[in-house]
């Protein structure tokens, strides 16, 4: 018998029951996955993971919405990214070349938000960088190693003075950067245009579009692996990344740069001067624009031509942004964005699809990407069903992800009715449509499909407001919507050949999973009518 003092084996909650040891292949896969569990915490390096993960499936989701896109205007998905995906990979010289110039305007958008500013006028210090290298390469004649190395530093210098304007605006008369950066990038490109055209035209000129003489090949960076387009800016952008990263995590100005731009009131109680700060990181992130003018300058176009950048300082602040900041996410970030680049021309030449589809995909991954931080946002604005998703995420997310469902699926469905009526409109048959119902199977089905396609688009843009309102009656409306979207897709496949099957049906089928995963969060009370009610408010 058991003495009095010794524990029942059944009064031993399970918490404190000792762990069988498991064995076997399931033992071995578990105790790698604790070891790695224990290798994120004791590393820091969970919070990157999550980033990683979120930049990834961002991705994923920008390929998937495109796809739809595609599909319902005409083209075919999977020959537009076989022609994608192939047509880079053969030409990965060209990946990295593409790559090079958004590594240094991602860096220095980057380096701005880390200070909190908004670096948005790269594509102005960009092009002022690049004209002052211009100059250096073809006035002044210079040994080889020294000239290069000469035209780059007055290109970076140009580029920090350039922003430097923005950020003592910023530091001491309170100029938001956003409006001033963009209006000094707007000068310094009428400017540089002016040059080209003008005091530094290229003597005898007769191509149409401005530019200036070509630099001595003393000033030239040389090409990498025998490629015509591959340099060795690529290599300076590659230490860029590694510089910038130890300013900003190995070094005291980088350290109060993070402090500032996280909290300037208590920065400045650290003891910390905010508007040196400021002025410092607006100029270091200037630097890093006019070093991808230089660069791009030295290593490839030899002359600077009138628009040649073509927003490269703009898709710096894409690049930043899927980067989330980082330095070594902004490397990766610029690869990823090159090797669009670099396949979006076999995509449209040899797949059918205009190349203009990398800026709709460019556009989605950002709006992916920055869709936590809008929510975050939006809670501290006081939303209140921004402000639930971020104190209950777990809980929330489906419910938002099926509103956002019924959104588009509404969206989707009034257009296929707007369509329809347009084409009895234009056909002249609204006069005498109630004739033509008795009379014309044909028109009595393109009326009914567009009568079901108006009112399941209205109250799926209802049950959008429900889910958002946190009505406890807007999932289970959204089941049947989802069924309707998926039958107005093969209704109007089989009627009119339409492209519009596929979409409507991954429309609905994702709505009716969203919709039963609300409804089973609700009624096993993991969320309850109230406490959606009480989140919400």
């Amino acid at each position: 018998m058991m003495s009095e003092s010794e524990p029942n084996e059944y009064e031993i909650s399970e918490w404190q029951k000792p762990e069988k040891k498991r064995r076997g292949i399931g033992g071995i896969f578990g105790g790698l996955w604790k070891a790695y569990v224990n290798f994120l915490d004791w590393s820091n390096l969970k919070p990157l993971l999550i980033q990683i993960g979120w930049a990834i499936s961002s991705i994923i989701l920008s390929m998937f919405v495109a796809s739809l896109i595609m599909l319902a205007t005409g083209y075919d998905p999977r020959i537009a990214f076989e022609t994608l995906i192939f047509g880079a990979l053969d030409q990965p010289d060209q990946i990295l070349w593409y790559a090079t110039p958004l590594i240094f305007t991602g860096l220095a958008v980057a380096l701005a938000f880390k200070a909190g500013l908004f670096n948005i006028g790269a594509e102005g210090q960009l092009y002022m960088g690049s004209m002052a290298a211009t100059v250096v390469g073809f006035m002044i004649l210079l040994p080889p190693v020294i000239h290069p190395f000469i035209a780059l530093l007055v290109g970076i210098l140009m580029g920090g003075v350039w922003a430097l304007v923005p950020g003592l605006l910023k530091a001491y008369r309170g100029a938001h950067e956003v409006v001033t950066t963009m209006m000094m990038s707007f000068i310094a490109i009428l400017l540089t245009q002016w040059l080209a055209a003008g005091p530094l035209q290229e003597p005898g000129q007769i191509q149409p579009q401005a530019q200036t003489p070509r630099i001595f090949i003393t000033a030239q960076l040389p090409k990498l692996f025998g490629s015509n387009f591959l340099n060795f800016g690529f290599i300076i952008g590659i230490f860029a990344v590694i510089v910038v990263w130890l300013l900003l995590n190995r070094t005291v100005l980088g350290y109060e740069m993070r402090a500032v731009g996280k909290s300037e009131t208590a920065a400045r109680a650290a003891g910390i001067n905010p508007k040196k700060m400021i002025v410092i990181s607006l100029f270091i992130s200037g630097c890093l624009a006019g070093l991808a003018g230089a660069v791009e300058i030295l290593g490839y176009h030899h002359r600077f031509r009138d628009g040649w950048s073509a927003g490269l300082g703009f898709d710096g602040i894409t690049v930043a942004v899927l980067g989330a900041n980082n330095p070594i996410g902004v490397l990766f970030g610029a690869i990823f964005f090159g090797f669009l680049r670099a396949g979006s021309i076999p995509m449209q030449t040899l797949g059918g699809v205009p190349a203009e589809m990398i800026d709709v995909i460019q556009g989605l991954v950002v709006l992916f990407v920055a869709a936590p931080k809008i929510v975050q946002w939006l809670a501290k604005k006081g939303i209140g069903w921004a402000k639930w998703i971020v104190k209950e995420p777990v809980k929330a997310t489906p419910i938002f992800l099926g509103a956002i469902m019924a959104l588009i699926g509404g969206i989707a469905v009034l257009a296929v009715g707007a369509g329809m009526l347009g084409t009895l409109v234009q056909a002249g048959l609204i006069g005498d449509i109630f004739n033509l119902i008795m009379t014309d199977p044909f028109i009595a089905t393109h009326v009914g499909i567009l009568t079901v396609a108006l009112i399941f688009g209205l109250i799926s843009l209802a049950v959008f407001y429900g889910m958002i309102v946190t009505r406890r009656w807007s999932p289970i409306i959204l089941i049947p919507s989802s069924i309707i979207w998926i039958a107005i897709g093969y209704v109007t496949m089989i009627l009119y050949g339409g492209t519009l099957l596929i979409p409507l049906v991954v429309l609905g089928v994702l709505g009716m999973v969203f919709a039963i995963w609300s409804l089973i969060l609700i009624y096993r009370q993991d969320v309850s009518y109230m406490e959606v009610k009480t989140s919400a408010t």
